[in-house]
């Protein structure tokens, strides 16, 4: 019961302060003002449904982060798993991984972050002009992979409409807790009928600073007790741990967009070409039982003269007298977009929308011995392309509705030490429609999806598997500035790549049958076994859900159930040569949880705008027959206090991560931390243009983080005090 104060405090305050608010008529900018991009129908939160969170304009610039899960983790039911500072995926709901979809401009990232933990997303934060999350199931937009939910992030690459003017950006920033620095410049412009966009990014940063030391060895030492002495021995003689700083957590990243498009009344039709280069390390520890394959001189030749020299002026003295091995990933990805709409000016359709990418997507695992040497141990590619058609039609007796069909076709290939997926090709086709009904003050939303996906590794392994999902909605306006909603889903997954194959021989469709064939996971330190014959899963999601979207006082709270058959994970099935083997089972389980955010402006006149904000989450997700699921986020509450004058801004939020006592087997405590942030900005008003100079605290406490979500918790806590500083110039 301690776990739900929190979230039984904040209905409290919210249903109190309601009664003496629901007649003020301010309205609340973060409900009312834009559409969401990822929702069927053009529409503004307050009149959605779906449970959503939105970053744009100054909430997105304080929250940027190097990584998409950092970015996203101050909001409610999203966390973030992180294998080190330089990579962030997103938990939505106790969810990650295969089971939620990142977008870009609504189609999806090829890339291989879902298959492995220590895989970056391919995509830019620093770019996004708006980031919008759906939590929880997603399937009928965005098909298989959006079980949990999605993470959209939405920039201006293939612009929609003219502009008067031009519009540029150039920020430069520097963050102390690890000398990073970071450069940022956009440029938007109409010339003639064509419309241009371009962005870049560059940014680097040195070893991340911590308090105390990177390794919890007390709680290596349990994990050593539990899975034997002789291991925990040899453990011990690998791993050599960092004090006030995480060994080889450096990073550099760079990319660039160029857009153009053709845009009139009536649509709009555009094409894009990005690339992004990301090379960062793996904290000590991970990677470590690959010892005897590091050899060759390819990167080392490849990378000389871009960071050798500098990699090993701030890692190579450490390596030396240490003899500690270390792995760098080295990703690049090209990215190619299509897009179009028409609108129609009478008749049946409304409007119809075309989104096709091509996605060129690579990384190679560097290892790197004490003494320099680095070799390639293995080579991830993955290269495809999806095709996304739309069409809405015109309101009929009240009903208005959008239906789609998708394509895709992926060819993966993992080379090297860590292959244990074979190459593979996946294709998928899917129809979709969902249909709303506008009735006096009830918005009801129905919809189905069928989805065919195909796999291929070669030899008799080939599998063909359907999908369906539906879903159901309503929207009752309780005011005209409250609603309330309800929301029934049922989503099919189908099984992934590594789910199936890995570690399996195509030829037989089995698990190699010599254990000595078995490649090891590096990234979790483990003997991943697929099997080819899971079944689907089937996630029977019901929410309920209060919102109130304007006047002095907003938010939402809502409760979650969320029941999935078949649900897919790794179970430790014993071990070989010291290393424990995991096999892909499927089990049922049970997610379940609250969310809850108010913010009350407490002061508004000439001077400036005062706000009061608290939120909270929990989940919890238990499997039918075997104790707890694994790494799900604990409970924590938030209260946030912000300033905003007209020249400029102050906020402060403090955050309350509460232990994580609920465990998986072989999976301990986690103790729970107090996270302070401040963030200011001020304004100068220019001739051409506007001037901000911005500052924001991170981890002002220098507490000792470690999120209970992440693989990495007892090798890399996240980062501790720093500061970023930076100044942006708009036109």
């Amino acid at each position: 019961m301690r776990i739900s104060l929190p979230i039984l405090f904040t209905v409290a305050v919210f249903y109190h302060a309601t009664s003496f608010a629901n007649n003020d008529n301010h309205s609340r900018h973060d409900y009312e003002e834009e559409i969401v991009v990822s929702a069927p129908f053009q529409q503004n939160e307050a009149n959605t449904a779906l449970p959503i969170n939105v970053l744009t304009g100054e909430a997105l610039a304080r929250e940027i982060e190097d990584a998409l899960g950092a970015t996203l983790k101050n909001q409610i039911g999203i966390h973030n798993t992180s294998f080190g500072p330089g990579v962030g995926q997103t938990v939505i709901r106790g969810q990650s991984g295969n089971r939620v979809q990142v977008l870009q401009n609504s189609v999806s990232n090829v890339d291989v972050s879902s298959i492995s933990p220590d895989h970056v997303n391919g995509v830019e934060p620093a770019l996004a002009s708006r980031i919008e999350v759906i939590r929880g199931p997603s399937t009928l937009l965005y098909g298989n992979g959006a079980i949990g939910g999605i993470v959209n992030i939405i920039d201006d690459r293939i612009l929609t409409s003219s502009l008067d003017q031009p519009e540029f950006l150039l920020e430069q920033s520097h963050n102390t807790v690890n000398e990073g620095n970071k450069t940022v410049a956009k440029l938007n412009a109409t010339l003639g009928i064509l419309n241009f966009h371009l962005d870049g990014f560059k940014r680097d940063n040195n070893d991340v600073e911590i308090d105390g030391m990177a390794i919890d060895e007390a709680a290596l030492e349990l994990l050593e007790e539990a899975h034997g002495e002789e291991e925990g021995e040899e453990h011990e003689e690998e791993i050599v741990n960092s004090s006030g700083y995480i060994a080889n957590s450096d990073a550099e990243s760079d990319g660039y967009t160029f857009g153009t498009s053709v845009s009139g009344e009536q649509g709009f039709i555009g094409f894009s070409v990005s690339a992004l280069n990301n090379q960062y390390g793996l904290p000590g520890g991970t990677h470590g039982h690959h010892e005897e394959e590091h050899g060759d001189e390819h990167h080392e030749e490849e990378h000389e003269e871009e960071d050798e020299e500098e990699h090993e002026e701030e890692h190579g003295e450490d390596h030396e007298e240490e003899g500690q091995e270390f792995v760098r990933i080295d990703m690049e990805q090209t990215r190619y977009d299509l897009k179009g709409e028409y609108r129609f000016e009478d008749g049946f359709l409304e409007r119809v929308q075309a989104s096709i990418n091509y996605t060129d997507y690579e990384h190679f695992e560097l290892e790197i011995e004490p003494d320099g040497v680095a070799a390639v141990g293995t080579a991830f590619s993955n290269e495809g392309y999806e095709a996304r058609f739309t069409a809405t039609h015109s309101p009929i007796r009240q009903w208005d509705g959008v239906w789609g069909i998708q394509f895709s076709d992926t060819e993966f290939s993992a080379l090297g030490e860590e292959a244990f997926i074979p190459k593979t090709d996946s294709s998928g086709f899917a129809l979709f429609a969902i249909e709303r009904l506008e009735t006096a003050g009830i918005n009801w939303e129905f919809g189905y999806r069928y989805e065919r996906n195909e796999t291929d590794p070669g030899g008799n392994c080939d599998k063909r598997e359907s999908t369906n999902s539906l879903s159901a909605s309503m929207l009752y306006d309780l005011s005209a500035n409250s609603n309330m909603m309800i929301a029934i889903s049922r989503s099919e997954r189908a099984p992934t790549l590594e789910e199936r194959y890995s570690n399996v021989d195509a030829s037989s469709c089995s698990a190699a049958v010599d254990p000595e064939d078995w490649v090891s996971h590096a990234a979790t330190g483990l003997l991943e076994i697929g099997n080819p014959e899971l079944g689907k899963e089937q996630a029977t999601n019901i929410e309920i859900g209060f919102r109130k979207h304007s006047g002095k006082l907003t938010g939402e709270i809502s409760v979650y159930y969320n029941q999935i058959q078949d649900y897919i994970y790794l179970e430790d099935s014993g071990e070989f040569e010291e290393q424990t083997v995991a096999r892909y089972v499927a089990e049922d389980t049970d997610f379940f949880g609250a969310e809850g955010r108010v913010n009350f402006r407490a002061l508004q006149n000439e001077y400036g705008e005062l706000d009061l904000s608290l939120q909270g989450d929990f989940v919890r997700a238990e499997f039918d027959n075997s104790g707890d699921v694994p790494r799900i986020p604990p409970a924590r509450l938030g209260v946030s206090l912000a300033w905003h004058a007209p020249a400029w801004s102050l906020n402060m939020s403090l955050t309350e991560v509460f232990d994580q006592k609920e465990t998986a087997l072989n999976e301990f405590k986690t103790d729970g931390f107090t996270r302070l942030e401040i963030y200011a900005d001020y304004h100068v008003d220019l001739k051409s243009g506007e001037l901000l100079f911005f500052a924001k605290g991170n981890n002002l406490l220098d507490e000792t983080i470690r999120d209970h979500t992440s693989f990495l918790k007892n090798y890399a806590p996240e980062p501790g005090r720093g500061v970023r500083l930076g100044v942006r110039y708009t036109y």
